[in-house]
């Protein structure tokens, strides 16, 4: 049976965490997560991160990270072993709205590259999808298919997945955007299940119009929610999820309308009394 550490990711925290790293962490703790996600600490000294995460009793095993920093991988790197983490996070892949599918295409390389070095290390990269990346597109031209030609064409993410190699580039999944993409999550973990690093948990409200459209949102029609106040049905996800024995799993809410502390600790509490995690 799966027993994984939850963490919590410190963007519900909106920037308070460079701060107030102290204050942050404990409420963390209190909330009764075992680590966070986040970014580089210390101006990226692993090891003062991670003694300062041992005073609350937490472990940073990811680091979240964007496409621009790849360019400092190494520096990456060195932050994640310091700290005693496990995976490296990054989103994005370029200009898509330019390039179409042909930024996929070229990212897919610089990923396996960089999949390699962090395997070297002993670190797993990750890829962390938002839902921009279930947009469709010709394959042979790159562009995007209009939405209303249905089905037509390959997503940005299928073909990314197609091109990397599934040990090198694992999924940081994302649940809340799968579901803002219009697929459902529990099914896209099925049929990628070889394929997740670890997941991002996050809840989702609909804010658009009815009856509603079918396919992907408009970033606008959806916004964040703690876990167990909103649609997305976690119960089927975490059956999806159980047999796969992650050790890491994440807590995500981009924002809140609560403060942020309490909003994480209504999220802990769901995981722990629907899911029993």
């Amino acid at each position: 049976m799966a027993n994984p550490k939850v963490a919590c990711h410190l963007i519900v925290f909106r920037g308070r965490d460079r701060q107030d790293v102290d204050g942050v962490l404990r409420e963390v703790q209190q909330a009764g997560y075992d680590g966070i996600e986040g970014g580089l600490f210390y101006d990226g000294d692993g090891a003062q991160m991670k003694a300062k995460l041992a005073e609350y009793g937490l472990v940073q095993w990811s680091l979240s990270t964007g496409f621009a920093a790849l360019g400092e991988i190494e520096r990456s790197i060195e932050y994640v072993r310091g700290v005693g983490g496990r995976f490296i996070m990054v989103s994005g892949v370029g200009d898509y709205q330019t390039e179409g599918l042909r930024a996929y295409e070229r990212a897919a390389e610089r990923f396996n590259e960089v999949g390699r070095t962090c395997r070297a290390a002993g670190v797993q990269f990750c890829y962390h999808n938002h839902s921009w990346e279930f947009a469709r597109y010709d394959p042979s031209t790159g562009r995007e298919v209009p939405a209303d030609e249905g089905e037509r064409g390959v997503t940005g993410l299928e073909r990314l997945y197609e091109l990397t190699d599934p040990q090198l580039v694992k999924a940081c999944l994302d649940v809340y955007w799968v579901q803002h993409g219009g697929e459902n999550p529990a099914a896209f973990i099925a049929r990628y299940r070889d394929r997740i690093g670890y997941p991002h948990l996050k809840d989702m409200r609909y804010l658009g119009e009815e009856p509603r459209r079918r396919g992907r949102l408009q970033r606008e029609e959806a916004t964040f929610v703690e876990l167990g106040t909103g649609e997305l049905d976690f119960p089927a996800i975490w059956r999806a999820l159980e047999p796969l024995d992650l050790p890491w799993v994440v807590y995500e809410q981009d924002r809140s309308e609560l403060p942020p502390g309490e909003a994480a600790a209504v999220s802990r509490r769901y995981l722990k009394d629907t899911l029993g995690i």
